[in-house]
């Protein structure tokens, strides 16, 4: 008998109903020589600081550094305090009696580090020495099942991959107990949660929040010349900024007596913008923000639906691009693309070949643990409306990556005015390429510039004033973070992983320590007063762990060994308590 665990249950049943274990039981299902159950997710992680027997902590207990880690039951808060999940132990039992039942282990949770690592800390924890096997599928259609299951490989090969997470698990529970800790003790205050990723993104939103309050708005007076030829006006901008109303009126008056402007400089540059890669879960995240309103949470949320649904690949990767195997798996998938009659609108006029794609959305050595997102060959049925915008949003990437370039030409001209310079910037699409599918001006147009077919234009040339305008205008604060800039934010200061920066984000959220506003994100009073209290702090630096992942590469890689990197994160877990220490002294 063959035991199967998977980290969701609807992932198990659907990869037990592949394998004919058809038999419903209580947390698990049977048949055809399986016993298949599931998770709800991790449900064990490293012990809290009070399961090894620290109790009332002194100053000299820091840094605290539990050798060797202890493994527990996942807890939730009820009204006593914190207490183990029943939910979890339950299921816990019924995973012990199964693998008990079964002469060996398949792990199918998710592929990836943090799937890795959960199946390993509820092995471990089970006191399982079973051999065990890995799944290692990208999509849960039928056909990638049945091919994973021929060929399993051997769970020890992906040793490297489980020190590395539990590496990056075991730091980040020095840095955050440590420092949650220690500013707890500190300060007299309790309740209080720090964390490697979470307290610089808290400083990252509430600094913008607090840049937002205190902005002092300045008064610019723009002034604006219509220039007319041949019908087409060409609203052009005087390019000295006033802060003085009276200058600018009067320039806004010798430009009306003028009557004419003379055209000084005209630049044409003609540019080829390639389509866009594929997608990967921050870029789908950030786009399915800006244009359809989801959060982060609720993106990744759906796109999990997607994948169970054999709808999508595996959505938790950071590859933009596609391995060669996969690569030739996408005729058949194109081809069912251009065939739908729902999405003909899309492809009507588009001249993709489907049997002769273009390669460049292959590169192996930036395939990481999965692929780019794209979709299988499943037909949607039944999808809701959000669903279907996500899945949309995928195909028309798909589109995009296969078709030729958009060309653009974008002019500048120059005119003098009142002996003042004034300028305007336009584009004009000469062949719109992948631009063509969803056709979204603002990915081609530049700051200021505007979609306007303009007649012919020479130097020297005089053209009458059809009118001016003077407009007031205030700067604006700098908004708030929105899903989409704040996720942008941490990718580019390397905060989180895309399987992990949502769980921050709703972490957060949880504590209190942030909200929404409309579609922005912004602190709430408690997490304002966290961010004041440790402003300036090692532990708020987002530049403090950047290096992390390069180091876990090449733990990955056999390069550099656990103890060595958790040997560094306690040095920096003790620079940081005392740096707490030394602010708050008692």
């Amino acid at each position: 008998m063959i035991a199967i665990l998977t980290d969701k249950p609807n992932v198990g049943k659907e990869i037990a109903r592949i394998l004919g274990a058809n038999k419903k039981e209580n947390g698990y299902m049977t048949g055809g020589g399986y016993m298949v159950t599931w998770t709800f997710g991790n449900m064990i992680s490293l012990a809290m600081p009070k399961d090894y027997g620290i109790g009332h902590l002194k100053r000299e207990d820091f840094p605290l550094a539990p050798m060797p880690f202890k493994l527990t039951v996942k807890h939730v808060k009820a009204d006593t305090g914190w207490i183990p999940d029943i939910n979890a132990m339950q299921q816990l039992k019924v995973i012990e009696k199964v693998f008990d039942a079964c002469d060996t282990i398949v792990a199918a949770t998710d592929a990836c580090r943090e799937g890795e690592m959960l199946f390993r800390y509820l092995y471990r924890y089970l006191n399982c020495n079973k051999p065990c096997y890995r799944l290692w599928i990208s999509s849960l259609t039928d056909e990638a099942v049945l091919k994973g299951m021929e060929n399993l490989r051997p769970d020890h090969l992906f040793d490297r991959m489980f020190l590395a997470a539990d590496s990056r698990n075991k730091a980040d529970w020095l840095l955050g107990q440590n420092a949650s800790y220690a500013i707890c003790h500190a300060t007299g205050l309790g309740n209080n949660s720090l964390g490697r990723v979470q307290t610089p993104v808290l400083a990252a939103i509430s600094s913008r929040y607090r840049e937002r309050e205190n902005h002092i708005a300045t008064d610019t007076f723009p002034v604006f010349v219509s220039l007319c030829k041949e019908n087409v006006l060409l609203k052009m901008r005087c390019t000295e900024e006033f802060t003085d109303r009276q200058r600018a009126a009067q320039l806004y008056g010798d430009c009306k007596l003028a009557g004419h402007a003379r055209i000084t400089a005209i630049s044409k540059q003609v540019k080829e913008i390639e389509p866009p890669t594929l997608y990967d879960l921050t870029e789908l995240q950030k786009d399915a923000n800006k244009y359809y309103g989801m959060t982060a949470g609720q993106s990744l949320d759906i796109a999990q639906r997607l994948y169970e649904k054999k709808l999508i690949s595996y959505p938790r990767t950071s590859s933009r691009f596609l391995s060669e195997d996969v690569y030739d798996t996408l005729p058949s998938v194109m081809e069912k693309i251009l065939d739908w009659k729902e999405l003909r609108p899309y492809v009507k006029t588009m001249g993709i070949n489907a049997f002769n794609l273009p390669r460049k959305v292959i590169d192996a050595d930036r395939v990481t643990e999965h692929h780019a997102i794209i979709i299988t060959n499943m037909y949607p049925e039944g999808l809701e409306n959000m669903e279907m915008q996500l899945y949309l949003m995928i195909i028309g990437r798909m589109l995009e990556a296969f078709m030729p370039p958009c060309r653009v030409e974008y002019t500048t001209v120059d005119a003098i005015c009142a002996a003042r310079k004034f300028q305007c910037s336009t584009y004009r699409i000469i062949e719109k390429g992948w631009f063509n599918i969803f056709e979204r001006e603002g990915v081609i147009a530049g700051h200021d510039c505007r979609p306007v077919s303009l007649p012919e234009l020479s130097e020297g040339e005089m053209l009458a004033i059809a009118g001016c305008n003077l407009v007031h205008k205030k700067d604006l604060p700098i908004s708030a973070y929105t899903d989409a800039e704040l996720i942008e934010y941490m990718d580019t200061a390397g905060l989180g992983t895309v399987a992990t920066r949502t769980n921050i984000l709703q972490t957060l959220i949880d504590r209190k320590y942030i909200r929404y506003s409309g579609r922005y994100i912004i602190p709430t009073r408690k997490g304002l007063y966290m961010y004041e209290t440790v402003r300036g702090m090692k532990i708020t630096h987002a530049a403090l762990t950047s290096g992390w992942e390069a180091q876990l590469a090449r733990m990955e890689q056999g390069k550099l060994s656990q103890e060595e990197f958790l040997g560094g994160v306690l040095k920096l877990a003790g620079e940081i308590t005392e740096e707490i220490f030394r602010k708050y002294k008692r």
